[in-house]
């Protein structure tokens, strides 16, 4: 072999090896770092997976169940739970992205919150005030994920630290806190991490005061516990209903929502509802411009042997009634149902209370009154249910909690525990059964017997 040629060889080998040096040396660290990491391995069939904390961000891609990611950190998402920035192979390539950290498995010790807050960790002592940090944060009744939910703060709310301790199933720092909500001075338990000392605003830093009466303009708008379509729905106001405006902000969703307060069955309430469902004239409380000529305010008899009075036109909605065959109702409107079909917004009495609902149209004989009105029906037996034609079953112990069920005078429950609501009346929690499914939720306890 002639000395050009080896001088090549030991050219291209050099330049090769100092290549290779310089991929690899930096890597090094990296890859020893990330041995020591976390990994989780997804439990869904399909886990999404976001481009931040947050499940209004874009979705990154989706994971199917058993696809194994490397934790990088964990986080607390604008919905109040745990987070996991991860990275991950997807179809050859590295990704990066954020899942919620119930939806995952985890093996190893998870690296500290990637939040980037020293105040939102920093020991409160007791006295001391703090403030909600994400849109919205749960209260519960001991230090657990797993303690009932006691009341929802939004963020910027104050709260007194009373004590702390260390969470029994997430060895996490817990406050038992004070707050005043409604009128109405409560205790309960948040993380650590949902607390900040400094005022982070109200549940939105573009938040504005603003001020005037405002009416719903479609047949059903959902308020919600925040501004953002991923928020608890709270009510759900029909067209008409008058609204008093408290403030503006954007939305996850990038839209202009109202924080509104509204009366609702006597009781004063707050929520959000997107400034496009408002309008500054009342629309009056018929439909959507879908209502036929001459079909308001006629009389008209149940046809099945029972029908089911929905809270708005939707198989969806919550059963306000069950009526017999032959009640008279009276048809206020008309309108086209999520399902495409046609629906009656109707008035009746219902043991001896006037109620409205919704009823489809197929199930009604127009101009057939009986005279015959409905005194509802008990399930047999010892009934649990006092006086109210309804009962309404919320999800916590408060009149501002959303409703789970609607239950009928006479139902059968199961008493499980009594609580002090968010209202300082006594609520009892209860399981009953509905359609074939057994449930759980709250009542005033004036509501048993």
């Amino acid at each position: 072999m002639s000395n050009k040629s080896m001088r090549r060889r030991t050219s291209i080998l050099f330049s090769v090896l100092l290549v290779l040096s310089l991929f690899l040396t930096p890597l090094g660290p990296q890859l020893h770092s990330q041995a020591a990491r976390a990994t989780g391995t997804v439990k869904n069939r399909i886990l999404n997976v976001r481009s931040s904390a947050s499940t209004s961000s874009s979705i990154v891609c989706k994971l199917t169940q058993g696809t194994k990611v490397t934790i990088i950190s964990d986080t607390t998402g604008d919905d109040g739970l745990k987070w996991y920035n991860v990275y991950f192979a997807y179809n050859g390539d590295a990704k990066e992205g954020y899942v919620r950290a119930d939806l995952v498995t985890v093996s190893g010790s998870v690296p500290g919150s990637s939040s980037g807050s020293t105040s939102a960790n920093a020991a409160a002592s007791s006295g001391s005030t703090r403030y909600v940090k994400p849109a919205v944060a749960l209260v519960r009744t001991y230090a657990s994920t797993n303690g009932d939910i006691r009341s929802r703060l939004e963020r910027g709310t104050a709260v007194t630290v009373l004590s702390s301790t260390t969470g029994s199933d997430d060895k996490r720092t817990w406050y038992e806190v004070s707050f005043t909500k409604n009128g109405t001075t409560m205790k309960g338990f948040m993380r650590g991490d949902l607390l900040v000392e400094t005022n982070p605003g109200g549940s939105s830093s573009n938040t504005t005061d603003v001020s005037g009466v405002r009416y719903i303009n479609v047949d059903t708008a959902l308020i919600r516990t925040y501004a953002s379509t991923n928020g608890d729905i709270r009510s759900r106001l029909s067209r008409g209903t008058e609204v008093t405006l408290v403030s503006s902000e954007t939305g996850a969703d990038k839209a202009l929502w109202y924080k509104i307060s509204y009366k609702e069955n006597g009781s004063s309430l707050k929520g959000y509802v997107r400034s496009d469902l408002l309008t500054q004239n009342n629309p009056g409380t018929g439909s959507s411009g879908n209502s036929s000529a001459g079909i308001s305010n006629q009389s008209a008899a149940v046809k099945p042997a029972v029908a089911n009075i929905r809270t708005y036109a939707s198989t969806r909605g919550d059963i306000r009634s069950k009526l017999s065959s032959g009640t008279n109702v009276t048809i206020l409107s008309e309108t086209t149902g999520d399902d495409g079909r046609k629906w009656y917004e109707i008035s009746y009495t219902y043991n001896g209370t006037a109620l409205k609902g919704y009823i489809r149209s197929d199930l009604v004989t127009i101009g057939a009154a009986t005279g015959s009105n409905s005194s509802g029906s008990s399930s047999g037996g010892s009934a649990n249910t006092n006086t109210p034609a309804v009962a309404q079953v919320r999800t916590y112990a408060s009149p501002y909690a959303d409703i789970r069920a609607t239950l009928q005078n006479g139902t059968k429950v199961t008493i499980l525990k009594t609580v002090t609501g968010e209202d300082g009346e006594k609520w009892t929690k209860i399981s009953f059964t509905q359609d074939g499914t057994l449930m759980k939720g709250y009542v005033p306890s004036s509501m048993l017997k």
